[in-house]
């Protein structure tokens, strides 16, 4: 570092929350997932509210966690990805409870 140049800002609150936000969408989304698989216990064919409600919250969950480390490495705001990730895991298996009904 030189005299001219700025030190570097500690954003210990975007990697606080994106941190909590990633462990919470991890949580929510197997909760999510094995109770996913209960719908296929029933009589009916659920394989459509099995995806919806099981493997996209998971994939939304891994997916903006991957994208919010990578933007916490470049020293962007970074805990907006799992929070969207975790708003699109709760719609998806709110349709699937709509499918499966």
């Amino acid at each position: 570092m030189t005299a001219g140049e700025p030190a570097p800002e500690r954003r210990t609150g975007d990697l606080i929350a994106t941190l909590l936000l990633i462990g919470f969408s991890v949580g929510v989304a197997v909760v999510m997932f094995f109770v996913s698989l209960l719908w296929a216990v029933g009589a009916n064919d659920n394989t459509l509210a099995i995806v919806f409600g099981g493997y996209l919250p998971l994939a939304f969950c891994v997916i903006g966690g991957v994208i919010g480390i990578v933007a916490l490495s470049r020293r962007r705001t970074a805990f907006w990805y799992p929070l969207i990730a975790l708003v699109l895991s709760a719609a998806a298996w709110l349709i699937a409870l709509a499918v499966v009904r």
